[in-house]
């Protein structure tokens, strides 16, 4: 796990955190337990043992299922979430940069990549989408709602979203939360900004709520 990593914990994985490094480390915990209580669905299980027994290389699962179109045919995938354990950052980055060349991206949301299942091209967990999107430097983007929620992390840069009228001024590594079907739109600073973001997109599609809509801007 690095810096602007994705990581994925999926449903019923076993999994432990550890830091060997000899300095702190923080991250962002994405979870979708409000829905699952709500379903009255909570499960937990020790394995008995502090930490799991390391069977395979770090980037083992990255080898195998993060090659472009490339899936192993000898592995079959019954899961619902991605094989991947890591969207390393610095792919992610690169498919950004290279993108912000020649497209100004959405209208909305400025150069949006959706992170992706490589088996079925759906979300990478089958409750949260996740998303990165790079903002241009001075960019204000047209407004919109939605009724899914999002949950945004600010990766670098600097500047505001105005959510429901509201101002909310964010700079790197700063959280905030934009509700379901809240008008918001983002005024970038003069200098570019990346922001990540995960939703709970994928619930409402498969129970037909999803909706979007253009707004008119508030500022």
């Amino acid at each position: 796990m690095r810096p602007g990593d994705l990581v994925l914990t999926p449903n019923w994985a076993w999994h432990d955190h550890g830091n060997e490094s000899d300095a702190p480390m923080i991250w962002l915990d994405g979870l979708d337990i409000p829905l699952v209580n709500k379903l009255d669905q909570p499960f937990f299980e020790s394995p008995g043992d502090a930490r799991q027994e390391l069977t395979e290389p770090d980037d083992a699962s990255a080898r195998r299922w993060g090659q472009s179109r490339l899936s192993p045919a000898w592995e079959p995938w019954p899961h619902r979430h991605a094989p991947l354990v890591n969207y390393p950052w610095r792919q992610t980055e690169q498919v950004l940069r290279e993108a912000a060349r020649d497209t100004a991206g959405s209208p909305e949301d400025g150069v949006i990549f959706r992170y992706t299942n490589p088996i079925d091209g759906g979300p990478p967990l089958p409750t949260m989408s996740c998303f990165v999107q790079l903002l241009a430097p001075g960019l204000h983007t047209d407004a919109h709602r939605h009724t899914s929620g999002a949950v945004y992390h600010v990766v670098r840069g600097h500047g505001e979203t105005i959510v429901a009228g509201e101002r909310l001024a964010w700079g790197e590594r700063d959280t905030f939360a934009v509700p379901g079907w809240a008008v918001h739109e983002h005024v970038n600073a003069d200098e570019e900004s990346i922001l990540f973001s995960f939703s709970d997109e994928p619930v409402l599609r498969a129970l037909d709520l999803y909706r979007e809509q253009r707004a008119e801007r508030q500022v």
